[in-house]
């Protein structure tokens, strides 16, 4: 099964992933995950917390979840689009 960036499985239903982060000038670590059954649940969630370094991944059916996540796994190891995201904040 594959896993996210904390090493939680992610479930077939699931269409959402929230990532609650932290981010510094070493680089953007993931403290927790969330996982939702519905796209709306994740965004709400997203949506209601007060962490701009947080990710959310959505999608809606499980194929084009996970490449999306191994999209932002991706992204979180590049200097240029953790400085944008530093940016952003």
């Amino acid at each position: 099964m594959l896993q996210t960036a904390d090493g939680e499985d992610v479930k077939i239903s699931t269409r959402s992933i929230l990532y609650l982060c932290k981010l510094d000038k070493e680089g953007i670590e993931v403290l927790r995950s969330v996982q939702f059954s519905t796209e709306f649940e994740g965004l709400n969630a997203y949506a209601n917390i007060h962490n701009a370094a947080s990710q959310l991944i959505s999608a809606p059916n499980y194929d084009d979840l996970i490449k999306d996540m191994h999209t932002l796994h991706g992204l979180m190891e590049k200097d240029s689009w953790l400085e944008a995201l530093r940016d952003s904040i």
